[in-house]
């Protein structure tokens, strides 16, 4: 393993803040890799990623013995100006891992690489956004890590089909005490409703209204004060989600 900042995998593999020109163009040409971007709009530059780990942002990745980055994540700080509850935050924009790769562990422990690096620039919280209908991610989210979804915003990205949830995740002790949302395992705790969805996410112009009535759902559940706190599979077809109110 290593300290908060550095994770030693299998077979070499580091998981670490990224530094130097050529491992920031590694970090910018695995994300494009990852999500099969091209166009103009779409990539990162090693300039940037640069400057946001000069200025409050973390970059962090995973490499291997040969140098080559293999998997990245990066954020930047960030303030909730809420009367009820200002605090520094960090965002986390962004995380991918090469196929070869998922399922092995890198994830997690690049977000705990994150969260150390946060954590040192006065972040007592977490937070990113995901697509409620792909039950892995979120279950990785709320379930493995113990994140909190707390918010749902529909078309996000500003195109169809881009709905989100932003979660957020306590780094500091002092901020879990003021988590009033117990966890998935807890006996006790408030209002609990489900939501059960597809498996894998249905697909746009086949299931519109499927999709239509399960963003209306999360809309309500969010709504009404209820804050997302676990997905876990049922079977090969479906997944459920469970919501919790504070009494």
């Amino acid at each position: 393993m290593g300290d908060e900042h550095t994770f030693t995998l299998d077979e070499g593999l580091v998981v670490r803040p990224l530094s130097g020109i050529e491992e920031l163009r590694g970090a910018c040409r695995i994300y494009r890799e990852v999500f099969s971007y091209t166009g103009e709009d779409q990539g990162l530059n090693p300039r940037l990623l640069l400057s946001l780990t000069q200025h409050g942002g973390s970059v962090v990745g995973a490499v291997n013995s040969a140098g080559a980055v293999l998997a990245m994540a990066y954020g930047w700080t960030a303030v909730d100006q809420s009367p009820a509850d200002p605090h520094v935050y960090h965002f986390s924009q962004a995380a991918v891992v090469a196929a070869s790769l998922q399922g092995k562990g890198v994830g997690r422990a690049m977000k705990k690489v994150q969260a150390a690096v946060a954590a040192s620039a006065g972040a007592a919280r977490m937070r990113w956004t995901y697509d409620p209908l792909l039950s892995r991610n979120a279950h990785f989210n709320l379930d493995v890590l113990g994140a909190r979804g707390r918010w749902f915003v529909q078309d996000a990205q500003g195109l169809p089909g881009t709905d989100r949830i932003t979660v957020e995740w306590a780094l500091t002790d002092d901020a879990r005490s003021t988590d009033s949302h117990t966890a998935p395992d807890s006996p006790t705790g408030g209002d609990t409703q489900e939501l059960v969805i597809p498996a894998v996410k249905p697909l746009a112009g086949v299931d519109d209204e499927l999709i239509q009535q399960l963003r209306d759902r999360f809309q309500q559940f969010f709504a009404a004060g209820y804050v997302a706190v676990s997905c876990r599979r049922l079977g090969e077809d479906q997944a459920v989600y469970e919501f919790r109110r504070p009494q």
